[in-house]
């Protein structure tokens, strides 16, 4: 036990940490990024993942800040670095510090830009029906490249010869790098300000050839969502014909080059002078057909007339000739309509139920008063006869005959009218004005 070699807690994370660091001096990782997490302090923590295997890694602020590209979760790189160890604060692990990084190939850019595309895509920015026209005689066109380099000369030089009429106007831009892209957009804000008198009729992204990592900036969403606001027309001229970038997407037109990018922009000028002068003469000879068959048109104008006038006088006879029978025909026809009418008039008054309904109302009002006075006599005649039975029954009435003195007899209810009937019987009720009387014999 005595030959185990003893260290202490210090003493062993130095040991791991020298062995590693001398082990792994500097390295290249290949692996997909994970999590990133910017700390206050600038630096940049991460981790390397190749399917379940992890390495924890830290790119410090400055390193970080002069990366060519931006760092993205899920992408895969080439990281360049050291091993070492860590060992504080109740933990002990081994990371990489990275202090370059580079993708890890076309493959894995290639696969980056599909992923955005299907991204960007998906929110209608590349649809057709947002795309604006490029004006066909620009005053102006403004063109965001590098400011040195063979492109905008390229560009000036081509739009110079086409059409010198439209003025350039250079915003000078970084073509790659990581931040380039934010620098571009800066620019288009420049751009579409109010207070930007130099804002252009159309507007050039160009750059010349280049690797997909040096076109990445190109491909960056912030870009491509500002790009598809911009209210100028935009064409995208980013590297040579083969190139891909997805600017030239969302972008209004995409010409191959930077070069056709300017014969797209302006029209060409000697085109446009052999336009005008075809024009120019098709206009003269228009002209001396015009100038010189004045006469012919003339004469044949007269000719044309004399015939017209020759024909509208015998067109007139024949009109007068044919109104005059016309008017007889049309005259006699109505006179004969009329007649007719007048015959039917008669008839109709004749048969006029008007007559004969005013007639039989005059005979039902005749008719009416004779019987209401008719019925008036009936009426009064029958009250007077009432009235007469009435003082008849009046006068004749028992109790008026009781007063007179007249007195009645009766048994068991029954008058007696005569002596043969009182014969017979023993007693009699006596009735007079003033009571009843029981008689006994």
């Amino acid at each position: 036990m005595n030959n185990i070699p003893e260290y202490t807690v210090t003493q062993l994370n130095r040991s791991i940490k020298n062995i590693l660091e001398e082990k792994f001096q500097y390295i290249k990782l290949v692996g997909e990024s994970g999590p990133i997490t910017i700390a206050n302090s600038g630096h940049v923590y991460f981790s390397i993942k190749e399917n379940d295997e992890v390495i924890s890694c830290i790119c410090w602020k400055g390193s970080y800040e002069n990366l060519n590209l931006k760092l993205e979760e899920g992408t895969e790189y080439n990281f360049f670095g050291r091993i070492t160890s860590y060992s504080k604060f109740g933990r002990s692990v081994y990371q990489l510090i990275v202090d370059e990084i580079e993708y890890s190939g076309d493959g894995s850019i290639l696969k980056l830009i599909e992923e955005r595309k299907k991204e960007i895509s998906a929110k209608g920015l590349f649809d057709q029906k947002y795309k604006k026209t490029i004006p066909k005689f620009p005053k102006t066109i403004g063109v965001l490249t590098s400011s040195s380099g063979s492109v905008i000369h390229d560009i000036i030089h081509r739009i110079e010869d086409r059409f010198p009429l439209t003025k350039i106007f250079l915003f000078p831009v970084p073509v790659q790098g990581k931040n380039s892209h934010i620098e571009i957009i800066d620019y288009l804000n420049l751009i579409e300000s109010t207070k930007n008198i130099y804002k252009p009729d159309t507007i050039i992204f160009a750059r010349g050839g280049g690797s997909l990592e040096e076109m990445m900036p190109f491909n960056e969403p912030e870009l491509i969502e500002r790009v598809f606001e911009c209210k100028i027309p935009c064409i995208s001229a980013i590297g040579h014909e083969t190139d891909y970038t997805l600017l030239d997407l969302v972008c209004d037109l995409r010409a191959p080059t930077p070069t056709a990018a300017a014969e797209i922009a302006v029209p060409d000028q000697n085109q446009l002078f052999k336009n005008l002068s075809e024009m120019n003469s098709i206009f003269i000879n228009l002209l001396k057909n015009k100038i010189m068959h004045p006469m012919q048109t003339l004469m044949a104008f007269e000719q044309s007339t004399s015939l017209i006038s020759k024909k509208l006088f015998d067109t007139e006879k024949k009109l007068d000739q044919l109104i005059n029978v016309n008017l007889k025909s049309i005259n006699s026809f109505f006179d004969k309509k009329k007649n007719l009418i007048h015959k039917f008039h008669i008839k109709v008054n004749d048969f006029n139920p008007k007559q004969k309904i005013i007639y039989f109302n005059e005979k039902i009002r005749v008719l009416n008063n004779s019987n209401l006075i008719s019925i008036k006599n009936k009426v009064k005649f029958f009250k007077q006869k009432i009235s007469l039975l009435h003082r008849l029954v009046n006068s004749s009435s028992i109790d008026k005959n009781l007063k007179k003195g007249y007195a009645i007899l009766q048994k068991d209810k029954k008058l007696i009218k005569d002596i043969k009937s009182l014969k017979g019987i023993n007693e009699f009720l006596i009735k007079m004005k003033d009571g009843s009387l029981i008689i006994k014999k």
